[in-house]
């Protein structure tokens, strides 16, 4: 009797794996797991250094074009400033407004939600800071 039982007791053990892998395999063929696809990353234009070589640029040519990308990083940090200090405003005009229609209990649920949509985004977005601490530019400085 033992061999007998062990011999079915392998077979069951081996009939059951083979059963999970068959299962798995269907499952995997016929409702394949649906996902977002990866984040592509931006394609990296060549660096700087790389245009000098690529282009020969003289010493000359290649001060230049560092003060042109210096003073075209400037005015895009300025505009980028005015444009989030504008948008800023209309949104604190569009909360005003909001809360003019709400009462006390309503504006205090509206800001525990805003409160908690920031709290959220926050999350989400640590990966992405951890992983890009400095955004770094291809330009020079």
């Amino acid at each position: 009797m033992t061999g007998r039982f062990r011999f079915w007791l392998i077979l069951s053990f081996l009939l059951v794996f083979v059963a999970g892998g068959l299962v798995g395999f269907l499952t995997e063929r016929f409702f394949p797991h649906r996902s977002f696809p990866p984040r592509r990353e931006a394609p990296q234009f060549p660096s700087f250094e790389k245009w000098a070589q690529d282009l020969n640029l003289s010493p000359e040519q290649q001060k230049a074009i560092k003060e042109v990308f210096r003073r075209s990083d400037e005015k895009m940090r300025e505009l980028r400033n005015r444009f989030h200090r504008e948008l800023g405003e209309i949104r604190e005009e569009i909360k005003k407004e909001i809360d003019a229609v709400l009462t006390a209990e309503q504006r205090e649920k509206l800001q525990a939600m805003i409160q908690e949509h920031r709290q959220k985004r926050e999350k989400e977005r640590a990966p992405d800071r951890e992983r890009y601490p400095e955004r770094k530019r291809d330009y020079p400085r």
